[in-house]
Parts: C-alpha cells; structure tokens; sequence
C-alpha cells in the first residue's frame, strides 16, 4: 500500500524541527515513509493548498509572513511574496485569488492567479477590536482579531473565521476590495478556528436560490462544534446546540474538520488537540451528536485529510505535530474508523493528498 502526499511541517527553533515541505509515499502497514522531494528554504509551512492546475501554495508561518508558490514535482520555489501580515496560517480560493488568512494581524489579504506576483498582495482587509463587546473573554487569545481560516461561498464571496473576534464575517468580492456584507456572531470564548460548507455550496450570492446552507464552524477555544443555516435574506444564524468534541478534557483545542465517507456523509470527523483525540460527530436531521472519540496515534492532531491510496481506497491521514506522527486510519460504517498504522515524521503541520 502507498498513499501520495505533500506534508507541511514547522522547521524553526521553538516552533518545530522538521524539514518544510515534502513529496512522500507513505506505508503506514509498513511503517514507511519515503521521500521524494524536499523543499529548501521554506519556513515554517503550516499550510499547503493545490490550487488551479495543479498549482502548489505553502504559507511560511512568520511574524513578516510570506506565500510561496512550489514546483509540484521537485518543489523547488517558483515565487515568494509577502502574505499582507503576520502569521499566515491558512489559504483558499475564491473568485480567482488565492486568500492568506494572517492569524498574528488578524487580516486576509488576496493574491492574483492569472497573473505574476508583485511584492504586495492585491488588497488586504480586517476589522479592529475584539469579541462581541470589545474583548474577547479567553484574554490571552482574543486580545484581538486573528483571522484564522476562509471559505469560497459561491463565486463571488468568502467567509472569514476570526478566532479573536468570535465572528465569522461574509465578504463580497468587487473589483477593489472587498466589501464586509453580513456575518455570524457567536458566543464570547468560541475561537472559532475552521469552517465546513454543506452543499449546497455553490450560487448562494444575490439572485440565487439560496436553498439550506449548512455552515459548521470549529470552536477552537470552547472545544465544540457550531451548526449555522443561512436564510434566504442572506442573513446567518445559530440552529440547535453545540456539541461538545472532548467532554471531561479540561485542554481540549479542536482543529481541522472533514466529512466521513463511510457514513454517507451523514458523520463529521474532528481533531481535537490536548485530549489527542478523533471526535466523530453524527449528522441527524435538524441534530447532532457526538457519536465516539477515538485516540487519533499521536501527540496534537494539528490537521486531517482524507487521502487514496493506490489501491483505490480513502485512508485518513493525521498529523499529529508534537507527537512527530501521522496516523492512517480506514474508514467503517456509522461513523467507525480504525487505526491501521503510521509513520513517524518531524512537527507534521498540514497533510495534501496528491493529485
């Protein structure tokens, strides 16, 4: 069994010690990792996104961040500019840019795609202050905004999550910059960290039939999972209560989230740092519930991924940054997974299946 995959890692003093970003196969019944190309120079790539083409995109996690665009093969450095802040920690892609979230700033700067880099982004937005009512109740990690994550809805609007803030902001994209157009608050000491868009995702802008949207937001301070619909004004709200990813951890930080295809979808996976667990949560109609933890093979679940192996088959693939690990599990029904093995690996950060 091989499974193909672009690894992120930390490489700085004090942050990690791994080698940056690398081509691998990984055996995890084997317990081997072989690598096939290794980046040099990139700092600190905690984020990887395969963008249009093929294209490869890396953020190096800075206090003066930067965005580097990869070779997909050798990974050698096709280009580098600043990312519009500090901290980069997260990309995506909407309306034909590619989007930096800069946690450390609290800013989202945008990038173009048709055309060569300059030495700044196109455009770079963020709003001051912090919390619902000025401050953010968790002191130490909401003494201002820290845009953490976005997400493409429909062509030509994203959402920002803002773990400083407790919002999720909705941008319109114009041919300036964006424009601040609605958003979701929720409740002081969420930290709301990464986001899931349930289809239907797309032609959600004026105009459209804007249908039942589903966003799932990650908290990573109040270690829950937030369910929110989206009206047909266009207006966001809050549905049902939010579940608990880690009950009886008093350390618990939530990180990335995905679905589960051996549920039909109808089952979300989480990782949740500090408890070093997997939080299956099952989708019911108009409810949800945590079905099962599960250990996730290592120290700090930092991401997750589903990857295929060459055989065809999903394997979820974790990287457990502080443990040096990333864990493979297969996927089962009702939400099952089962730990098939893994391979050992420095400060993993971010785990892109190839191709």
């Amino acid at each position: 069994m091989n499974i193909p995959l672009y690894l992120g890692s930390y490489t700085e003093d004090g942050s990690g010690r791994g080698s940056g970003v690398q081509r691998v196969t990984v055996d995890p019944v084997a317990g081997e990792l072989t690598v096939l190309a290794t980046s040099s120079g990139v700092r600190n790539p905690s984020f990887l996104l395969c963008g249009p083409g093929g294209r490869l995109f890396a953020v190096e996690e800075l206090d003066a961040g930067q965005v580097v665009e990869l070779d997909p093969e050798t990974l050698a450095v096709k280009a580098r500019v600043s990312s519009g802040g500090s901290s980069p920690c997260h990309l995506g892609l909407a309306g034909g840019l590619l989007l930096v979230a800069n946690y450390g700033s609290g800013t989202v700067s945008g990038l173009p795609l048709d055309g060569p880099w300059g030495t700044e982004p196109l455009w770079t937005v963020g709003q001051e202050g912090a919390g619902q009512d000025g401050a953010g109740p968790v002191a130490d990690r909401q003494e201002g905004p820290h845009a953490h994550s976005t997400l493409a809805l429909g062509e030509d609007r994203f959402l920002v999550a803002d773990l400083g803030r407790d919002r999720v902001d909705e941008y319109l994209l114009g041919e300036d910059s964006p424009e601040l157009v609605g958003g979701l608050d929720l409740p002081p000491g969420t930290g709301p960290r990464h986001l899931l868009l349930e289809e239907p995702a797309a032609g959600v802008g004026e105009g459209a039939s804007k249908g039942a949207v589903v966003l799932w937001v990650v908290g990573e301070l109040d270690a829950a999972l937030h369910r929110a619909v989206r009206a047909e004004n266009g207006s966001w709200a809050l549905a049902g209560e939010p579940v608990a990813l880690a009950p009886g951890h008093e350390q618990a930080y939530p990180s990335e989230i995905t679905g589960h295809p051996g549920s039909g979808e109808r089952a979300l996976v989480v990782g949740v740092r500090g408890s070093d667990t997997l939080a299956v949560v099952a989708r019911e109609e108009g409810e949800e519930r945590l079905l099962r933890t599960l250990p996730c093979g290592g120290a700090w679940p930092r991401h997750l991924a589903w990857a295929r192996a060459d055989d065809g088959a999903p394997h979820l693939c974790v990287a457990a940054e502080r443990g040096h690990r990333l864990s493979v599990f297969v996927p089962g029904p009702d939400g099952e997974l089962t730990p098939v093995g893994g391979v050992e690996t420095f400060s993993p950060t971010y785990v892109l299946p190839v191709g």
